[in-house]
Order: structure tokens, then sequence, then C-alpha cells
């Protein structure tokens, strides 16, 4: 049994891949989408489905598509308790500035270490896990 559903969208193939593999090693589920709009198209169908994401790490830049900030606003209005993780390769002052406007609980920095990664989803879900 996953320790909980990890929504990722990034548009590069091979970021969301590993942030699915790391995700997958650490107990989490994760399904992946490659913009704003495919990650808003899962987010409502597992909803409407019964079995809700426990958060969504959403890119901050998505040159073809809707990026992450207007996706976090979009997955508020579907579930105003949406819990995003702002992605990004930008500062961390940067991040730190965006994030709060944006609805986001947390910002991770690219590349994703797997500490980083699990004590970040650790602080957002609120659930300490054991050590990866």
């Amino acid at each position: 049994m996953p320790k909980g559903k990890i929504l990722v969208m990034d548009d590069e193939d091979l970021v969301r891949t590993v942030a699915g593999k790391m995700l997958e090693f650490l107990g989490y589920e994760a399904v992946l989408a490659r913009n704003g709009e495919q990650a808003l198209e899962i987010f409502k169908a597992h909803k409407d489905s019964g079995h809700p994401f426990d958060a969504a790490i959403l890119d901050w830049l998505v040159p073809d598509g809707m990026d992450g900030f207007k996706t976090m606003e979009q997955l508020r209005l579907i579930d105003p308790e949406a819990k995003g993780i702002l992605s990004s390769g930008f500062s961390e002052q940067d991040q730190d500035a965006s994030k709060t406007s944006a609805g986001f609980t947390a910002v991770i920095g690219k590349p994703y270490e797997l500490k980083t990664l699990r004590e970040t989803i650790e602080h957002v879900l609120g659930t300490p896990q054991e050590k990866a």
C-alpha cells in the first residue's frame, strides 16, 4: 500500500521519469503529467473517482502549456485543500518569494535529491516517514 499519491507535472521527460522513480522508491504512487492541462485532467479524474492526490509537484516554467502557477490556481478551484509543491531551477530567494502568492505549500529545487524530496513530501503531508 503506497504512503500517498503524488502528481508530478514537468515538461522535461527525464525530470518527470526520475521524479516518478524517486517517489516510488520512497513508497509513494507517482502519476506523471507533461503540462498543466494534462495535470488538471488527471487531478480532476482522480478526485472524481474518489481517489484524490495527496500532493502535486508542479514545474514553475512550462514552455508549451500551462505553468505551475496557473496549474496550482486551477487545482485549488477543483480542490481548495490541494497541496502543491513548486518545482524550480531558480534560486531559493526567487522560489520563496513566489510560492506563497500562488498557494504552494513548499518549494523544491532541481535537480531533486532523494533526501530533500522525502523531507519536502513529509513536510507537505505532515507525515514523517522512515529514512530513505
